[in-house]
């Protein structure tokens, strides 16, 4: 973002104050996006390492909510050869308490919390920490258990870790999380009973925890706010690594994070504390806003800064008018400067989608606009949408890079390539893979192997048995599969028959991208995203395999099965860098619009589409638990009614579109149809909401 006077290229006051650590030692800084809070940490950060050697850099530490929102400061440090040199730490509060609880874990262990205190803990990631829930949740189900919830298991695991994770986030402890869920409820009463099911889960995880030494995210919090914390020689351990802080984003944290903070503050040298104003877009992860603001009275002066560098005037405007739409009488030149809306009826979603690719196409091609100045977003990412809007732009010439985080892994075809083709390295765990899932695995291994091609070569399709365990003998069939192709099935099929079952599972997938799949002739050939998604899997694998009993571990084979079983259930992904930095720069985004803003990124042209779905505002259905509810600002006691649900939607959608317009330079593109992509008519609030804009901007130019 543009972050500073664009008339001037200087800083505004308030901007060199916060900058300035030798007259404002501890400030708390606050606005909107795209006011400049960021270049005036940056600022500060460059005039505290200029005041060398007094200040060494290994005692800076910027603390963030999340990975993603470092770029401005990678992309300062790298550019500025003192910085990158000067071993500013850049850190998340998790990845603090993660190294923290590893460090001292001899402290911890003299607490006897768990059953083996003396033997190291395994640190599990959210896909591990579902794959033990699952031990536990499972034959609860087969007794009967949740049977008042239809869900896939792997989001019934993810809700109940999730609750578990709030409790020690929000600082209540886990044993409450039934009795909150269930006083909070106001439904059929059978319905609240499966609310006793969940903090049964939640007991005996923890209990699990604390037999076999493994800590979950809830327990790290909770372990170092509890133990670590509170210690003296922690603390002054802690206190003299850094000296100095800049906290930015802080309503996007949790509770226990500010709580750490403030009790941190007075031992700091220089602190900045940065807040932005109408977000705490992460509050189903526990981001509290409200918490983050009481910060502003334990530094010695706050700052706000009120501009918006980034957006024109007219899209501010429109900010004003969406905020409060009955008071608001925009004129049709402001509506037009802002919003397009297609001149056409648009009945079906498909309809939609090529009226989309057109108008990228028209300002990529016609107007000259850089592809990276586009970002299409929707409240949902479906892989449907991906596939077909992919498509419609690859036919006009347009990359596309997709956001897509905490999606399964399986969701991407690579993972799914590689993981498919590990099936079939291993017969003796006897694996089975349907028959269609093996032929678009070939098409995918396979340069030039079309789906038509890949059948001809696995046979005949058998209704009565759809699954293979091994790939079949190739075959000279008819002058439709080349040699070519039939070599490279082979050779593919006989490196995979040669390789070793006992091969740790991310050596295996290293080697058969790197000698097989990305070489000549195979799908996978000179394909940056296959390299980044073979990472990620190995990445996830060796997490993954750290998080195994020692017996686990030494047995390889069993190790593989459990991984691939898990992924193959449907665990969700833990959200790795990766995802948020992929972006190929000659490509527009395609992205959720939560995602979109928590990249905390600025683009000239934004396409809204499917506007008329309430998933613009509403929170995703979640039976098993509530972020709310599970909130430290809820009182005990309080029950969730449809008012208040109606509440949290409208405040929701006020700070989705301020967020949105708030990183827009340019203009919106509005799109809708009268049916989405599933068939189904919808009209929210914000297609309700653009459409009595247009219409009052339009009665005002007829003189109405």
């Amino acid at each position: 973002m543009q972050a500073m006077d664009i008339s001037t290229g200087k800083l505004s006051k308030e901007q060199e104050a916060a900058a300035d650590p030798f007259r404002n030692s501890s400030v708390f800084l606050y606005g909107p996006a795209a006011a400049g809070k960021t270049t005036a940490a940056i600022s500060r950060l460059s005039k505290l390492l200029d005041s060398a050697p007094q200040v060494q850099g290994n005692q800076f530490l910027v603390l963030l909510p999340q990975k993603s929102l470092a770029k401005p400061y990678l992309s300062w440090m790298s550019a500025n050869k003192k910085a990158a040199d000067s071993n500013v730490s850049i850190q998340t509060m998790s990845s603090i308490v993660r190294r923290m609880v590893a460090l001292f874990w001899p402290l911890i262990g003299s607490f006897q919390l768990f059953e083996h205190p003396y033997e190291q803990p395994r640190f599990l990631t959210l896909e591990s920490a579902q794959y033990y829930m699952a031990k536990i949740v499972d034959p609860m189900i087969d007794q009967g258990r949740f049977n008042n919830v239809t869900l896939p298991r792997f989001r019934l695991y993810s809700q109940i870790i999730d609750n578990l994770n709030k409790s020690a986030l929000v600082g209540f402890s886990h044993t409450e999380i039934g009795k909150r869920l269930s006083s909070a409820w106001i439904g059929d009463q059978n319905r609240a009973n499966v609310f006793s099911d969940v903090q049964e889960a939640v007991n005996q995880f923890r209990s699990l925890c604390l037999r076999e030494n493994l800590l979950d995210l809830s327990l790290q919090v909770e372990l170092f706010k509890n133990y670590l914390w509170p210690n003296q020689t922690f603390q002054r351990y802690f206190s003299n690594q850094y000296r100095h802080l800049i906290y930015d984003n802080s309503e996007e944290d949790p509770p226990y994070v500010h709580d750490i903070v403030r009790q941190w503050l007075p031992a700091l040298e220089t602190a900045l504390i940065i807040h932005d104003t109408n977000a705490g877009y992460r509050s189903f992860l526990g981001a509290d806003p409200q918490s983050s603001l009481s910060l502003a009275e334990h530094t010695e002066t706050s700052i706000e800064l009120k501009s918006n560098y980034v957006s024109s005037a007219d899209l501010l405007r429109l900010g004003k008018c969406l905020n409060d739409v009955q008071n608001c009488s925009p004129d049709k030149k402001l509506i037009q400067n802002t919003l397009w809306f297609s001149d056409r009826k648009i009945r079906y979603f498909p309809e939609l989608l090529t009226e989309l690719s057109d108008q990228v196409n028209k300002l990529i091609q016609k107007n000259g606009v850089d592809p990276s100045e586009i970002a299409i977003l929707a409240p949902f990412v479906s892989d449907s949408l991906i596939y077909s809007l992919s498509h419609e732009l690859e036919q006009a010439g347009i990359k596309a890079s997709v956001q897509k985080p905490s999606s399964s892994l399986m969701q991407d075809p690579f993972i799914k390539t590689l993981v498919t083709l590990a099936k079939f390295s291993r017969p003796s765990l006897g694996f089975r893979v349907e028959y269609h899932i093996t032929a678009v695995t070939l098409s995918q291994s396979i340069q030039d192997l079309d789906l038509i091609r890949a059948h001809l070569l696995l046979g005949k399709f058998d209704p009565k048995n759809i699954h293979l365990y091994a790939l079949p003998e190739a075959k000279k069939l008819d002058d439709r599969i080349s040699d070519n192709l039939l070599q490279q099935y082979r050779t593919l099929k006989s490196w995979l028959e040669d390789a070793d079952e006992n091969e740790p599972l991310d050596s295996f997938f290293s080697r058969l991208f790197g000698e097989v799949l990305s070489q000549p002739g195979f799908g996978m050939h000179d394909d940056l995203q296959a390299g980044k998604s073979t990472a990620i899997l190995m990445e996830s694998y060796r997490k993954f395999y750290q998080s195994l009993s020692q017996s686990q571990r030494n047995d390889r084979a069993s190790a593989a099965q459990a991984f691939i079983e898990s992924l193959d259930s449907g665990l969700i992904s833990a959200m790795y860098l990766s995802d948020w930095d992929s972006s190929d720069p000659d490509s527009i985004l395609i992205a959720p619009v939560m995602s979109f803003l928590m990249q905390n990124k600025a683009v000239k042209y934004q396409f809204w589409i499917n506007i008329g779905s309430k998933g613009w505002y509403e929170r995703l259905e979640q039976p098993l638990t509530h972020p709310v509810v599970l909130s430290r600002s809820w009182q005990s006691g309080d029950q969730w009614t449809a008012d208040d649900e109606f509440e949290y939607n409208q405040t929701n959608l006020k700070r989705i579109l301020s967020g949105l317009l708030a990183r827009c330079r340019t203009k919106i593109f509005v799109l809708s149809s009268d049916f989405n992509e599933s068939g189904i008519e919808e009209r929210g609030q914000l297609l309700t909401l653009l459409q009595t804009l247009h219409r009052k901007a339009i009665r005002k130019s007829d003189g109405g």
